[in-house]
């Protein structure tokens, strides 16, 4: 009896190791993708399966290692391996606020001057709009200009005299010179005056925060790993992923593609914001939902990326203008440790490139309707730290969600 009794205590042990070390596993959390016959039959069965697996995906991951643990009681930061970190090369000082090279735009500040030059690669942004406003919104100056056949631009313009001591400079874009424009950079570009009477860009008071954040080592296992949400094991996250790809030899542009398809695919669900509901944030779900916040298309990205061997962060933060958050950082906003975003960063040719899913999709859920936008926006796409910093602060890097 006591021998039957030991060996059902050694299978009980068993079954909870190997449910705690295969909760994780794309067949356990699509169980019923692998048993039909067993989903069509028993669905409350399977989905059982898959809702425990998750659970248990939950526990196992929130448990810290060894060394995580002693940097907890030394508060301090765990140690990465060298060999381990991913050595960021930095761009500084440039005057671009996007550094992807098909649609861009860049600004110089010349005491009275400002020169504004880039590239488009859409007929619907060859003609463009500079408005400078005043600190009270009021228009001081519009000036008008227009891409080359190349779809280059560049218009050098006085900035106009005010008395203010800063003023707002937005950016708007048509497919002709008159009619319908639609903004491209709006309200987080800031000029000040300076003490000699001349103009320059306000730097961002939340960007040294944001830079030792970027700066800092960051592990390429991390950034790799399947989490609960990041679901970068499963199987039809993967096909979709090497689909996208699919002919791409380097990695940018395979993030591009990945980028540009969530942008296009997926919708921002504005009626959650006022729901008691927790709107999608896991990766399979959010693909057959195709409705989410800005965890759900960050988590959706890092899932694509590291199914493809892409490293890949869930960066968590405070955005200006989200969850009636103001439109300019003040004394409040630019120390809080409030998260109210997400976005990500990808590790490509040597440094992490910023990328905000959720601010360059123009779809969005509104009333219970579905609406279209106007395609995937790239203003956030490979994003300058110091233009993102205008309404962007890194607070975490997400490794467990």
């Amino acid at each position: 009896m006591k021998k039957f009794k030991r060996f059902i205590a050694f299978l009980l042990v068993l079954a909870i190791a190997l449910c705690v070390v295969n909760s994780q596993t794309d067949f356990f959390l699509n169980f019923a993708d692998y048993a039909p016959w067993l989903a069509e039959k028993y669905p409350s069965f399977t989905e059982g399966v898959t809702d425990t697996s998750e659970r248990l995906s939950e526990i196992t991951d929130r448990i810290p290692s060894p060394s995580e643990i002693i940097a907890m009681i030394k508060h301090e930061e765990p140690p990465i391996d060298p060999a381990d970190v991913a050595t960021n090369a930095y761009i500084e000082n440039s005057p671009m606020l996007t550094f992807y090279p098909e649609e861009n735009i860049g600004i110089v500040v010349d005491y009275n001057v400002i020169d504004i030059f880039g590239t488009t690669a859409s007929r619907s942004k060859s003609h463009l709009i500079a408005e400078f406003t005043d600190e009270n919104g009021e228009t001081l100056d519009q000036v008008s200009f227009s891409a080359n056949s190349g779809g280059q631009f560049n218009k050098q313009a006085d900035i106009p005299d005010t008395d203010s001591l800063s003023m707002s400079l937005a950016i708007y874009t048509g497919s002709k010179p008159y009619g319908q424009f639609e903004s491209w950079v709006y309200n987080y570009v800031t000029l000040q005056k300076t003490a000699d009477g001349g103009w320059e860009l306000a730097p961002s008071p939340v960007f040294e925060n944001n830079r030792q954040m970027y700066e800092k080592d960051k592990s390429i296992s991390d950034s790799l790993k399947r989490t609960p949400s990041i679901q970068s094991d499963s199987a039809g996250i993967k096909s979709i992923a090497e689909q996208l790809t699919a002919g791409i030899t380097n990695d940018y542009d395979k993030v591009l593609a990945l980028h540009d398809w969530i942008c296009s695919y997926m919708y921002y669900d504005v009626d959650s914001l006022g729901s008691q509901d927790t709107p999608p944030y896991y990766a399979t779900e959010i693909v057959k939902t195709r409705r989410a916040v800005c965890l759900g298309f960050a988590t959706l990205m890092a899932a694509l990326c590291r199914s493809i061997e892409i490293p890949c962060n869930v960066v968590s933060g405070y955005a200006l203008g989200v969850s009636g958050g103001g439109s300019e950082w003040n004394e409040e906003t630019s120390a809080t440790d409030e998260q109210n975003h997400a976005w990500n960063e990808v590790y490509v040719d040597g440094r992490w490139i910023i990328v905000d899913p959720t601010w360059d999709c123009t779809n969005k859920i509104e009333n219970g309707e579905f609406i279209e936008g106007n395609g995937a926006s790239h203003i956030y796409f490979d994003a300058n730290l110091q233009f993102f910093s205008n309404n962007h602060k890194i607070i975490e890097y997400s490794k467990r969600r």
